[in-house]
């Protein structure tokens, strides 16, 4: 394992540039499931505890915030949470046989670096529901009846077009902005013993100089996680390990 000092990129992820195929994201995608067939029971556990996770959100009712908080747990958090996913795609390449215990103490020497990043993606999903309730309120009023009408009565129903249009584009913007800082953050930190800095660094650096492919990488997670949503969160239990076991084969494609 190669340690970083004074501020190095490892490998300079993006700098010497090469050109990334279109379509070339689907080959990730296709070599995510390839791993997930070689240890199902590994991926299929964290996918299963994502969708438990996002059902126990959902439970708790259906205000607008409520939502905010399940999307933004699985877009913004979901690299850290599929960071034992992406250290057995690691495994998988070095030719182990990883086990779910095995993919979480891969973890623990890196653990600092992966608490700062989660420290990160955190302030961006509060600023989220921040940001979102403060321009709602500004421009158009109450976004929704409070939280506790809200458990009883179907908020969704009460929300404009607007109300929606504005909730919405903040979440993109904010879940550009994350993604940009943590399409190779956490394999850079996994696989290059990167701080949380210079893992961000090199994901932005990546983002800069494969534009197209880190589109289509973000339009596939994205319209992956809506087939998990429109499935009650089951499609999740499979789509879930699969994106995260792709990830490590995305890192490998845009550090170059």
């Amino acid at each position: 394992m190669t340690t970083l000092h004074s501020g190095a990129m490892p490998s300079h992820p993006g700098r010497r540039a090469s050109h990334i195929a279109l379509g070339e994201p689907l080959r990730w995608l296709s070599h995510g499931l390839r791993d997930l067939r070689r240890v199902p029971f590994v991926g299929l556990a964290y996918g299963l505890m994502v969708t438990l996770m996002g059902w126990l959100v959902f439970a708790l009712g259906n205000h607008p915030y409520f939502i905010a908080a399940a999307l933004t747990g699985f877009l913004l958090l979901g690299p850290i949470l599929g960071a034992g996913l992406i250290e057995a795609s690691r495994a998988i390449e070095a030719g182990e046989t990883p086990t779910f215990d095995a993919s979480l103490r891969g973890l623990s020497p890196h653990r600092a670096a992966l608490e700062r990043f989660a420290m990160v993606l955190l302030t961006l999903a509060a600023a989220w529901l921040l940001l979102s309730a403060w321009t709602l309120n500004a421009a158009v009023g109450p976004i929704a009846p409070s939280v506790t009408a809200s458990l009883w009565d179907d908020a969704l129903r009460m929300m404009t077009s607007g109300q929606w249009g504005a909730w919405a584009l903040i979440g993109a913007v904010l879940a550009v902005a994350s993604f940009s800082i943590s399409v190779i953050a956490v394999p850079l930190i996994l696989h290059r013993d990167a701080s949380a800095s210079e893992a961000m660094r090199g994901s932005l650096r990546a983002v800069a100089n494969h534009p197209i492919a880190c589109a289509e990488w973000a339009l596939l997670i994205v319209l992956l996680t809506a087939v998990g949503l429109v499935t009650a969160l089951l499609g999740l239990i499979v789509i879930y390990p699969v994106l995260g076991h792709a990830s490590w084969h995305a890192y490998q494609a845009l550090r170059k």
